[in-house]
């Protein structure tokens, strides 16, 4: 496993130090860059070169989150309470006091933890946790404002380049650097998630692409050969783009077999859908089910599945259930959902069983729920929900509230007359 470290020089020789400390036949490489908006410059590099990333700080995992799809694992080093010990003994040493400092990016609670720890008390103690999107440079000035204001005496930062702007303009500052402990926790979750990653890789996915309503355009033998090879010339791009091997399954379905980690990536989904595109500017529609596995005839099982739920609604979609029997779709549209299949949570049990609702049905309604970011249903919506009539639909709003899982959240008078529609809160959340 190569390791690829990004952050300032000096924070990376720390951290390939103490990998070397920890374990000798570690392979280590450094990308140094001086500035958090600098680092995402390098990481295509480090992706390429490395098995996994790790950055010197969370600051800077954060900002390359924000600006670049990760596709290796990775993770930050933390600052621990060992960091701001470290900066405590350093006050000491200088004869400063340790009631009066600002501190960035560091937790309040690791900061409260040391308080109590030396008994101090929190006469002028400022602290600014980490917030995604604040320039180093409002560190800078955040600091120099409390120690021009008699505030402060010392600024401690978890920023380099804060740390030497500060000293640069003679402004008294500790650089909370990383501990020896925190790189060994966090070269523990890279080799959790590597040999998870790698997991995922060599499980088989299976994608059954299904050309639905090809049998009502064959009118013309000729015109729909000439579309089906078409057809077929997208699909084997396709395959050769994720370096799988496709069959034909009878005249409109086709198998391809490639591995998880390939057809995981956003990239590939973006594939599919521009497959899709083309295919639908011939009349016809494509639906895709993907399924995932650890053998091939599991990972078909689960394809086929998938592409039950995309056929459902008559649309041209994708659906994809994974080797945990978890889905998920449709992708590409906007209200994309995922949820499991198959549930042992007891509270998802008992609303099934109270409700009468299958506990798929139940985890369903749940997703699109935490999507809308709201409870409250009418009777289409619900019959949308679980593509059941509206009338089903009511007579399951009855049985929710009459289980005591909802709640008439408002009524109102329909248009035209008709019959008066009601909203219910479901009260599904534990």
């Amino acid at each position: 496993m190569k390791i690829g470290i990004i952050g300032p020089q000096s924070s990376c020789n720390m951290i390939e130090k103490s990998l070397y400390d920890i374990d000798t036949a570690l392979e280590v490489s450094c990308y140094p860059r001086e500035q958090v908006n600098t680092c995402d410059q390098v990481v295509e590099r480090c992706e390429k070169e490395c098995d996994v990333i790790l950055f010197t700080g969370c600051a800077i995992e954060s900002f390359v989150e924000e600006m670049y799809e990760l596709k290796k694992p990775h993770t930050s080093v933390e600052k621990s309470a060992l960091s701001v010990a470290g900066a405590f003994l350093e006050m000491e040493k200088q004869h400063m006091e340790l009631d009066a400092f600002s501190i960035d990016i560091v937790e309040n609670q690791v900061i409260e933890d040391l308080l109590d720890a030396f008994h101090i008390l929190a006469r002028n103690i400022y602290s600014c946790s980490f917030q995604p999107g604040v320039e180093e440079q409002e560190y800078v000035d955040w600091h120099i404002s409390l120690q021009e204001a008699g505030k402060t005496n010392v600024a401690l930062t978890s920023l380099v380049w804060v740390y030497r702007t500060l000293k640069e303009k003679g402004y008294p500052a500790i650089y909370l650097g990383p501990t020896r402990a925190m790189v060994r926790l966090a070269l523990e979750r890279l080799r959790n998630e590597y040999a998870l990653n790698e997991a995922v890789y060599s499980q088989i996915a299976v994608e059954v692409l299904q050309l639905t309503n090809y049998e009502r355009l064959q009118d013309n033998y000729y015109s729909s050969m000439i579309n089906k090879a078409e057809i077929e010339k997208e699909i084997v791009r396709y395959v050769e783009s994720v370096q799988g091997t496709f069959f034909a399954f009878g005249r409109r379905e086709y198998i391809v077999f490639s591995n998880a980690g390939v057809v995981k990536e956003k990239a590939n989904q973006q594939k599919l859908l521009k497959l899709q595109k083309e295919v639908q500017e011939k009349g016809i529609c494509l639906n895709i089910g993907i399924g995932t596995g650890i053998t091939a005839n599991k990972a078909e099982m689960n394809a086929r599945e998938a592409l039950n739920y995309a056929l459902k609604r008559e649309k041209q979609e994708i659906y994809w259930i994974d080797h945990a029997h978890t889905i998920q779709g449709p992708i590409g549209r906007e209200m994309m959902l995922k949820y499991e299949l198959i549930s042992s949570d007891p509270r998802i049990q008992e609303i099934a069983e109270k409700s009468g609702l299958s506990t798929v049905s139940v985890r369903k309604i749940i997703a699109v729920a935490e999507a809308r970011q709201s409870y409250v249903f009418d009777a289409h919506e619900l019959a949308q929900c679980l593509d059941v009539t509206a009338r089903s639909a009511r007579r399951i709003m009855n049985k929710i509230i009459d289980a005591g899982l909802g709640r008439v959240y408002a009524k109102g008078s329909a248009a035209g007359g008709g019959r008066p529609k009601t909203l219910i809160e479901l009260q599904f959340r534990s």
